[in-house]
């Protein structure tokens, strides 16, 4: 169902381990469906031949551009999942990797490939990327990955979406706007701390398209306090066989 979250959740953790709001007002209600039927709707939309639900690995590209005053940078991601739960992004530039996230679904690194660093995650930053992660799995729901879901219904700008806020112990709840006709997210809310610090981060779904029979968001901007980045798609594949050792961080 959460084919879309792996731009945003993929952005989200490099970001939160390494503007203006949209929606600053609007009016607030009683949800008119249920979470199940929600969750439901969403599949329907983003995995119609339920291809994504079934698959066992996936592999996608992007380009970020992040915007700066003068010129913007431009680098690739490349995401890779692979069940029953080992996921890793790596962004390079110029064609050479310049930092990462590995996960192999029971330790966690950050590697800084130009420093030749690299640092196993603990504690709670572990059980942050660990319940992030989950969202990334293929037959995950909201109900699955977190342990308080609240849904309601709201008009903004005089479109109607579904908000789901999902919470889990001593962690921030994230807040996902998805459109009530199109059964797509527009908008992701959390907040993150940063080196101390706590940073407000939010993702905007700007489109959709298709890859390999599922609808993903082809392009997503990523707020960060006040840094943007912009992430576009340029390769999605499903079931692509990947060893189980490029999970694990480079020996420097």
């Amino acid at each position: 169902m959460k084919i879309w979250m792996k731009s945003v959740l993929g952005a989200l953790l490099l970001v939160g381990l390494c503007g203006c709001s949209l929606f600053r007002e609007y009016e607030e209600y009683e949800s008119d469906i249920t979470l199940d039927q929600l969750q439901a709707l969403m599949s329907r939309s983003s995995d119609p031949t339920g291809l994504y639900h079934h698959a066992h690995s996936y592999v996608q590209k992007q380009i970020s551009r992040v915007i700066g005053i003068f010129w913007d940078d431009e680098y690739v991601v490349e995401v890779k999942f692979k069940r029953p739960g080992s996921w890793r992004t790596i962004t390079y530039e110029d064609n050479q990797p310049m930092s990462g996230v590995f996960y192999n679904g029971q330790q966690a690194w950050l590697v800084d490939y130009h420093s030749k660093i690299k640092k196993e995650l603990t504690g709670k930053q572990l059980e942050r990327i660990r319940n992030m992660l989950k969202l990334l799995q293929p037959d995950s729901t909201f109900s699955s990955t977190f342990e308080k879901v609240r849904l309601s219904q709201v008009r903004i700008g005089g479109v109607e979406y579904y908000k789901v806020v999902g919470s889990n112990p001593d962690q921030e709840p994230i807040t996902i706007y998805v459109g009530k006709y199109s059964g797509l997210p527009k908008r992701l809310v959390t907040r993150e701390k940063v080196g101390g610090m706590t940073v407000d981060y939010q993702a905007v779904m700007d489109s959709y398209a298709m890859y390999d029979h599922v609808v993903i968001a082809d392009q997503s901007t990523v707020t960060v306090d006040a840094s943007t980045q912009i992430f576009r798609v340029v390769q999605y594949r499903l079931n692509v066989e990947i060893d189980d050792s490029e999970f694990l961080p480079p020996s420097f």
